[in-house]
């Protein structure tokens, strides 16, 4: 017999939901055009070694398949390296930059919890060939505004620079091994680990400070010059004026409230290169996007340009704005049209002019009782409309003797 289940870590998204879905994503849309970017539409499944090479961190996470040629497929874990191969293929010859949105389904092999799918949806920008402190700037304020427009409330972007730390293990001459173990136990917010990690490498007490203390610095601007006393080399010192010049333009660009500067924000080190973020709400115990700077990823396809970019969870935007109670601005214009056989024409003509103005509409056609077809409009919070005089009278008849 078969088994009636979905597999686990996927869900159903009934009427309703869908909806509401739907809702956040052409709201996602507009932003997006209205900004200037293109969408583009990848496919779900790539070439391992093309998905391997451009997403950090998330090989083991991927679904890998055979073609019937023996060549390995993947499911993409994220959209990042599907547009990044499209920049250095088919959109090479075009001019800079390149300002390209989308919205996908993406699959990882995950431990499935409340926002976290095994198959989920993402909403995100790619910003190709801006390597300036704008075009961070921008993509930021994009995913706050995102976020906002949505309708949810009480958020944060929290924005941060891995060169910081990189500067500082650089400065200390650290071997490779050490700085991967100190990036990973920063990413993972590990400072337990960090502290026992850092006892054990050649960086001065200054040097050490410079990472433990970076782990409290949350705030505003004011941030950037407690952290320019913590470091002496120029690429950690670099790193925070380009934080800063990001954090003016934020408030140039109007969403600075929404905005925290924390030096804790890593992300993956390997991947980004400069500027990361996230965006979160209390009402959820993670992210609900994420992003940064990623000068190294295109040019590993043959196409050395800066890339910024963000990816925000439909999922978990959906799930924060239920938790706040949004009131999804739903179409309840709804509207069954019950026709008598000999009306057909009138009443086609109904429905469709209805339809032309926006509302949703229903012909009967499922053949029931009078009785049912009340029944069935009050169960769905349909209008119900009634073609022909002698039909007429006979709903009215019973739903006078109803009331």
């Amino acid at each position: 017999m078969i088994k009636l289940q979905r597999p686990e870590g996927t869900r159903d998204y009934l009427p309703e939901v869908a909806e509401k879905k739907r809702y956040i994503e052409d709201k996602l849309h507009n932003l997006f055009k209205g900004w200037g970017y293109e969408e583009i539409i990848t496919p779900t499944f790539e070439f391992y070694d093309i998905l391997s090479a451009g997403t950090e961190g998330l090989q083991t996470k991927m679904y890998k398949f055979f073609d019937r040629k023996g060549q390995i497929l993947a499911l993409r874990p994220e959209m990042t390296a599907s547009i990044a191969r499209v920049a250095a293929t088919k959109l090479k010859d075009n001019p800079l930059p390149l300002r390209l949105s989308y919205q996908s389904n993406v699959f990882r092999y995950t431990s499935p919890r409340a926002g976290q799918y095994r198959e989920f949806y993402q909403a995100g920008i790619e910003l190709l060939g801006v390597g300036s402190p704008m075009g961070d700037a921008e993509v930021i304020a994009m995913a706050a505004k995102a976020i906002k427009g949505s309708g949810l409330k009480n958020f944060k972007i929290d924005i941060g620079d891995v060169d910081y730390f990189t500067g500082i293990m650089k400065a200390a001459k650290l071997e490779e091994e050490e700085q991967i173990a100190i990036r990973k136990a920063l990413s993972q917010r590990n400072v337990v680990e960090l502290e026992e990690l850092l006892t054990g490498t050649e960086l001065t007490n200054k040097q050490k400070d410079a990472i433990l203390s970076a782990q409290e610095l949350r705030g505003g601007i004011e941030i950037i010059e407690k952290a320019k006393g913590l470091v002496d080399n120029q690429e950690s010192l670099e790193s925070l004026i380009n934080l800063e010049e990001v954090y003016r333009n934020l408030e140039l660009l109007g969403v600075s409230d929404y905005i925290c500067i924390d030096l804790s924000v890593v992300r993956n080190f390997n991947y980004y290169t400069g500027i990361v973020f996230e965006g979160y709400t209390k009402d959820l115990g993670y992210t609900i996007c994420g992003g940064g700077r990623y000068d190294r990823l295109v040019s590993k396809f043959g196409y050395s340009i800066p890339a910024t970019g963000f990816a925000i969870g439909i999922d978990r935007l959906l799930l924060s704005l239920e938790k706040q109670n949004y009131n999804f601005p739903l179409n309840r214009d709804r509207i069954l049209v019950l026709i008598d056989p000999a009306y057909k024409a009138e009443g086609f003509a109904m429905a469709e002019e209805l339809r032309e103005k926006g509302k949703q509409v229903e012909i009967e056609i499922f053949g029931r009782e009078l009785v049912e077809v009340i029944e069935y409009t009050a169960s769905k919070g349909l209008e119900l409309k009634v073609v022909g005089e002698e039909l007429q009278a006979k709903v009215k008849t019973l739903v006078d003797g109803e009331e």
